[in-house]
């Protein structure tokens, strides 16, 4: 099954899945501190939302964890208003995003473990996880380590945030240590480093990746995100890709009055990658490769 906000789906639901995606970032410091990534409304939300449903994705990642801004009755009305699932995400995000008095930015691996199963058992179905650099710092150990035992404990998948799309074989250098599913994990933002080399390598381990900058590069005249897409599909690659916008900036979406819209990634990006790939390949991406992801699995 995926667990979903609003329950539990099969995986033969879902019609079309973006993997990386920020509907609702509310809480004071993003408010006060960054206020171009302030999203709170939730009628914005299911406008932004139905967009993308019109081009059959009928489910989203939402990667804001607790205390950094992720509001679950809001999500459940998202998904209730759009008829989108939205898969919500336990863990812990950047450390910029938290309160000092937040219980996150001290925990040690047990605490955080205790946290995680108790809300996966509420609601999330994805554990996110972060590094801030190419190496992982003591309390990021303790992240991993706790994400990776309730993977192990429930069958739940993992994402992972890379700052900047660095640090990648580090966290995979750390996931094999802790004898992680790499088959059950998926690395965020490696797309922001173009080196071919770099993601043969992520690749190579078995892992997942999901590409997320396309709605940043909608006009530009070169494409990297685009490029790489298609040169790791032509190298085999296709079972380990999903595809997502974070879009996690007001001027991005349509409903704001920003441009291009979320759901751009399954137009006119689709479109792009169409003239290079398969139609086979561009099921697995939006698809195929999501149902399999998502999916509980401790096996």
């Amino acid at each position: 099954m995926i667990r979903t906000v609003l329950g539990d789906i099969q995986p033969s639901e879902v019609t079309g899945a973006y993997l990386h995606e920020h509907l609702i970032i509310d809480s004071p410091i993003v408010r006060e501190e960054m206020p171009h990534i302030f999203l709170d409304d939730v009628t914005s939300a299911i406008a932004e939302v139905k967009d993308c449903a019109a081009h059959s994705i009928n489910l989203l990642v939402d990667c804001m964890p607790g205390e950094s801004g992720r509001n679950l009755e809001k999500l459940r009305a998202i998904s209730n208003g759009s008829k989108v699932h939205i898969v919500s995400a336990t863990g812990m995000h950047n450390p910029k995003y938290y309160e000092k008095s937040s219980r996150y930015l001290n925990a040690d691996r047990e605490s955080l473990k205790d946290i995680f199963i108790e809300e996966l058992n509420s609601g999330c179905g994805i554990i996110k996880i972060h590094s801030l650099s190419e190496e992982l710092s003591p309390h990021e150990r303790e992240l991993f380590a706790a994400a990776v035992f309730v993977q192990k404990t429930t069958g739940a998948p993992i994402l992972t945030h890379c700052e900047d799309g660095k640090g990648a074989i580090a966290q995979i250098t750390e996931l094999n240590n802790l004898g992680a599913n790499l088959s059950r994990t998926v690395l965020s933002h490696t797309d922001k480093q173009i080196s071919f080399d770099y993601h043969r390598e992520i690749l190579a381990s078995g892992i997942n990746v999901e590409y997320d900058q396309s709605l940043r590069q909608s006009d530009s005249e070169t494409k990297p995100s685009l490029d790489l897409t298609i040169a790791m599909c032509d190298e085999g690659y296709s079972n380990q890709i999903m595809l997502g916008t974070d879009g996690a900036r007001r001027s991005l979406w349509r409903s704001l009055g920003g441009s291009p819209g979320l759901a751009w990634l399954a137009s006119g990006w689709r479109n792009l990658l169409a003239a290079e790939l398969s139609e086979t390949v561009l099921i697995q991406l939006f698809r195929d490769n999501p149902r399999r992801f998502l999916a509980w699995n401790n096996s």
